[in-house]
Parts: structure tokens; sequence; C-alpha cells
């Protein structure tokens, strides 16, 4: 050191703070590893505490799709039904003309295959023909049974046994034995043969859902027109919402517009389900609407509250009012956001928005009302004190 030259403090203070944290280290290392663990955790438990957010839940709901309205009603479209319950023939022609006959030395049999498309809905099978010359029995085989032994003769309808039907069938046609008369022939002519498939076409209900939004409170009404395409007399309609009945009575066939009131109490936030039943006949309803009562421009309502610890949080700034939504898509939502009668703007294309709030709010009972200025829809909205 050069003369009258102070020493280096700096210096010293360094070479004293590295020397403290290498001891500190030094320690630490040489601790037991319980007790270093220990250590160690009590400094990050304290850590976290110190920046967790106590989050409290005030408002949470799921508003889903707002929609504008210069009425004071929403109107739902819902897809036309028609309903049945009847029979539809299906006519084949197998053959024009059969001959058959048996004597003792010689026979002449036929056979005939026609298909059956649909097992499940069948209702009867008839064998239909005309005899116009006849001796003996004649005798029926369908698929290795014999289902006919008997003398017949005009028109002929012999109904087929169902349980011996197959997706493909074989009929056999022949003639019985003149037994005795060893010279003797029996014969048959058949003409117009055919195979009638009865079927029995049922859709007696069918349902079919829609959706309200937080927007729809009110009570509805129910429209559509009822066509008879083909009227059974002392048919029934039953309608069921949410599968409670909502109307039974009997079929009268006017094209008139139908309509009926529904209690809002019978009709849900979210998926409802409406079902059209009958017991016979065969009827269309169709221009089926669903008018529902809504606030004035879609307008949504929801109510919270604050307790008065909470509101004394808010003033003192210990805690902050947040409004949180998110939406589905990356579109433009447009909106004004009344609370407590005091409206703010909503205008962003994001997938989520936040506002603080605080200042809007007051102890105990709060509102929040949201107009829509465009269709937009909106999965969650909550409201916290962080």
């Amino acid at each position: 050191m050069k003369k009258g030259q102070a020493p280096s403090t700096g210096s010293n203070v360094a070479i004293f703070v590295f020397l403290l944290g290498l001891f500190l280290a030094i320690y630490v290392l040489l601790l037991p590893p319980e007790e270093r663990e220990i250590l160690l955790n009590q400094n990050l438990t304290e850590n976290s505490k110190e920046s967790e957010i106590i989050r409290t839940l005030v408002l949470e709901q799921s508003p889903g799709t707002l929609k504008l309205s210069d009425e004071d009603t929403i109107i739902h479209k819902i897809d036309s039904i028609n309903l049945y319950s009847k029979e539809e023939p299906k006519v084949t022609d197998l053959a024009v003309s059969l001959n058959l006959e048996k004597s003792l030395g010689s026979q002449t049999k036929r056979n005939l295959i026609f298909n059956i498309h649909d097992l499940e809905n069948l209702d009867t099978v008839n064998l239909i023909f005309i005899v116009s010359q006849n001796k003996g029995n004649l005798i029926i085989n369908l698929n290795g049974i014999i289902i006919y032994d008997n003398k017949i003769s005009g028109i002929a309808n012999i109904v087929l046994p169902k349980d011996l039907l197959q997706e493909t069938n074989n009929l056999e046609f022949s003639v019985s034995s003149p037994g005795l008369n060893i010279f003797g022939k029996n014969k048959y002519s058949l003409s117009s043969i055919k195979i009638r498939e009865n079927y029995e076409l049922t859709n007696t209900k069918e349902s079919r859902e829609f959706k309200l939004s937080d927007q729809e409170t009110g009570d509805a009404k129910l429209r559509f027109v009822l066509y008879c395409n083909n009227q059974e007399s002392g048919a029934r309609l039953r309608m069921f919402l949410n599968n409670n009945e909502i109307k039974n009575e009997i079929i009268s066939c006017t094209t008139a517009e139908r309509r009926m009131d529904i209690d809002k109490g019978d009709i849900e936030t979210g998926t409802n389900d409406l079902m059209f039943q009958i017991d016979k006949g065969d009827y269309v309803f169709s221009d089926i609407k669903l008018e529902v009562e809504t606030e004035f421009n879609g307008v949504i309502n929801y109510k919270f509250s604050i307790t008065g610890d909470e509101f004394d949080d808010i003033l003192s700034y210990d805690k902050k009012a947040i409004l949180y939504m998110e939406f589905n898509d990356d579109e433009e939502k447009r909106a004004t956001i009344s609370i407590n009668g005091k409206e703010f703007s909503l205008d962003t294309s994001d997938l989520d928005y936040e506002r603080d709030i605080s200042r809007l709010l007051k102890e105990d009972n709060n509102f929040i009302k949201i107009t829509p200025l465009k269709e937009f829809n909106i999965d969650l909205l909550k409201i916290t004190l962080e």
C-alpha cells in the first residue's frame, strides 16, 4: 500500500459476505438430511403463502347463445314429424300360369322362388292365384313343409305361415295321386300366381330437442299444423315436454294452425325434449314453432350477493371484484353490460374478457344485466373476489 492511501473497505465487506455465504452453505450441507429438508421446505412454504391469491366465487353461470330480439319473444323452429301406424302391401308376380298333373306313372311339379326383404316388419304373406281346372287335391309345399293339401277352385287366397318364411323361399306345386284309378289323371291349371306381402309400418312416437338460453325465462306458445294422410277414427294424440304430458286428445283433421300455452315451469334453460305420440293413423306435424318470452332486446339478468365483510374488503382495497367471461370463438362480441344500473361496453374478439368491477358493487343484493348488440355465445360468466 502506498503511503497516505486509505484501506479499501468495499473489498473487505465483499470478502466478508463471501466467507459468510460459504460458511452458511457448508453449514447446511453438514446438517442431517432430515433437518436440512425441514429448513428448506419451511422457506418454500412461507414464500408460496405470501404469493397465494385467495379467490372467492360470487357468481358462476353458463349463459350460452345470446340472441338479438327486437320483440319480447324468441322463436325456435322445430323439424317436422311424420307419425304413422299402417299396412303397406307389396305384390310380386310369380308366374302367368302353371299346369300340374299326376297319374300312376308320371307327375308334374313346379317350383317358384320369391324373396322377402324385410322380415322384421312383415305382417302377413298371401299366395293368390286363379284355378281354372281342378281334379284331385292341390298340394303346396313351402321350404320343404306341406302347407296346403286340399281341393280348391276359383280365386285362391292362402296365407303362408310366417314362421316358415325366409329371405329366399321356395314354393313347390303338385297334385295328389288318382289313387285306385290306375288309368286316371289328376290335373290343375293355375294362372296369375302372385305373392302379396303386407308390412306393418309403425313410427308412432318421435322426439325433437330444442335449447333455451338464459335469456328465455318466460312462458311459451307452441304452434304446429296437422295434416292427416290417413285418419283413423278415435286416433289419439299425446304430447310430452321433458317427460311431462302436456296434451292428450282425440285427433280431429283440420289444417288450421294449432296453438297451446306452455308454462315457464315446464321448460328448462338448456336442452328440452318435445315428443309427439299417436296410437294409429298417418299424420304429419309441420311448421312446429316454439315462441318463448324473453326480455326486450334479448337481455339476460343475474342476481348475486356481497356480504358485509366482503364489501368492507372491497372498500379497503384488500380485495378486487373481477368479472370474467369465456367465449367459444374469436368473432366480434358486442354488448352493453349494466351492474346495478351502471353501464359499460363489451367489444372484443378475444376468447375471454376480464374487468375490475369493484367500484360498481354494493352490499347485499347486486344485479348484472347483459344486452347483446349482436348474436354471440358466452360459455362461462364468473364474478370473483380476489
